[in-house]
């Protein structure tokens, strides 16, 4: 008889089995499970390596970054050059001793309390000309600008501009600056010296020109004032046999006969055409004559020169400009004899009436204008004033008006070379050209030259005071 085993030994069976199963598998299992462990363990310990790796790796760039940069601007402070760097917005960060005593400061240090605006002549020239060339091209060569030193005075420097990017977010601006004001100075001198040079060149050609034309127009001339002359005594002595002709004519009554009234008549024209022939010889000859008094090819050296006589030669020679807009008004002194290249002075003074007379077109006035000429002797200088009426010359352009290629004229009216030569050839000559002006009222033009010892002038005379017509046509 098979005995069957009680409910919960066999229920302590089965749960004693599946733990020996289960211990089995977990034995099992185990090693697999260790060895895991292990090579987690030493992942984690590489990563901890690692780890500590890049951040020494990090610590020693950062270290050897910071190093550079302090030897940088070490370098930057130690430059024989004048090396500037600033941050975009115009802060100093760092500068060399040789850039401080360039704008006049005593040490870097001073200098690097300045905003970088503050060394420009004008602070927008940065912005516009260095800042936005640097966004766009990353450097700029070679680019001059118009700075200041610390006394006031102008400087003209060249520089060359590079951007720096650190790495760390930070921009900066490095630039190395070179003084070329003297080298300007010469430059500028040099073409004042050029440009003297084509206005005597262009003297002498006018100078050959104007011998050359008065030449042919003197022939004809000659004999064609010799002829009116002529004419003119035939005609008179034709009148001057008949004694009773006048008498005749004077008493002749309205119902005289047609014949005497048309000689009569013909006598008075004929009288009117001889001094209207006259006159017209007078001018042409007056005109020849100023043309080969204001430019001729010996008047460049230098010489005695009668500065009223000047002026009545430019006058003639530019009374085109003025004839239909002006009145011209001359007060002559008794000016000493002046040593000078007079084809130089007749072009500075053509200069200066001629500015007059488009002052005075563009001040748009009703009626004439005037120009004034006045000439005096102030001590061993003699001075001449041209006086307009026109529009005047605005206060904040007058300090630029004798600036090279200045000119407030429209394109193609001036070149803005006029003054300035003006007052280069007038320098040249020891004396100075000087201006006042109120606007809306006119301008004043003074020219001071030096003098000699012996008076040169005959007095005073007006433009317009004709000289004898024999000495003209003879």
């Amino acid at each position: 008889m098979i005995v069957s085993p009680a409910p919960a030994t066999l229920i302590a069976s089965a749960g004693a089995c599946a733990l020996a199963l289960t211990l089995a598998v977990v034995c099992a299992s185990l090693p697999r499970r260790l060895r895991r462990l292990r090579r987690l363990e030493r992942h984690a310990m590489a990563a901890k390596r690692y780890r500590v790796s890049v951040s020494s790796t990090r610590r020693a760039e950062r270290l050897k970054a910071s190093g550079i940069a302090d030897a940088y601007w070490q370098q930057i402070r130690n430059a024989n050059a004048p090396v500037l760097v600033t941050n975009p917005d115009g802060t100093i960060v760092a500068a060399s001793k040789a850039v401080a005593d360039l704008f006049g400061y005593a040490d870097a240090d001073t200098l690097e309390r300045v905003s970088v605006t503050a060394l420009y002549c004008n602070p927008a020239d940065r912005s516009q000309y260095l800042s936005a060339k640097l966004i766009e091209h990353g450097h700029i060569r070679s680019s001059e600008f118009r700075m200041r030193h610390r006394n006031g005075s102008e400087l003209r420097i060249l520089t060359s501009v590079r951007v720096l990017e650190p790495g760390d977010g930070s921009r900066y601006y490095e630039g190395v600056l070179t003084d070329i004001t003297e080298l300007r100075a010469a430059f500028e001198q040099r073409q004042h010296l050029e440009a003297q040079l084509h206005l005597a060149r262009k003297l002498e050609l006018v100078g050959q020109l104007a011998s050359g034309i008065a030449h042919e127009i003197n022939t004809p001339l000659q004999f064609i004032g010799d002829n009116l002359v002529f004419l003119k005594s035939a005609f008179d002595d034709l009148i001057t046999r008949d004694p009773t002709l006048h008498a005749e004519l004077a008493a002749a009554p309205a119902s005289a006969p047609q014949e005497l009234t048309d000689l009569g008549r013909l006598l008075t024209d004929a009288s009117a055409a001889f001094s209207d022939s006259f006159e017209g010889i007078q001018r042409v000859s007056e005109t020849v004559r100023a043309m080969k008094e204001f430019a001729h090819p010996g008047d460049l050296e230098i010489a005695s020169t009668d500065l009223n006589q000047a002026i009545r030669t430019t006058l003639i020679v530019a009374r085109n400009e003025y004839k239909h807009l002006a009145d011209v008004q001359t007060d002559f002194g008794d000016l000493p004899a002046v040593d000078c290249r007079r084809a130089e002075i007749n072009k500075v003074l053509l200069n200066l009436i001629v500015n007059a007379a488009h002052a005075i077109e563009s001040g748009h006035k009703p009626g004439r204008g005037t120009i004034l000429i006045t000439t005096r002797c102030e001590g061993l200088h003699a001075r001449i004033d041209i006086a307009d009426t026109g529009c005047g010359i605005p206060p904040a352009v007058l300090p630029r008006i004798f600036d090279p290629f200045f000119t407030t004229k429209a394109v193609g009216k001036g070149s803005g070379q006029g003054l300035a030569i003006a007052k280069s050839i007038i320098e040249s000559h020891g004396g100075a050209l000087t201006v006042s002006s109120t606007a809306g009222e006119g301008a004043t033009f003074t020219i001071m030259l030096p003098a000699g010892l012996e008076s040169s002038s005959t007095g005073p005379r007006t433009v317009d005071d004709p000289p004898d017509v024999e000495a003209l046509i003879g």
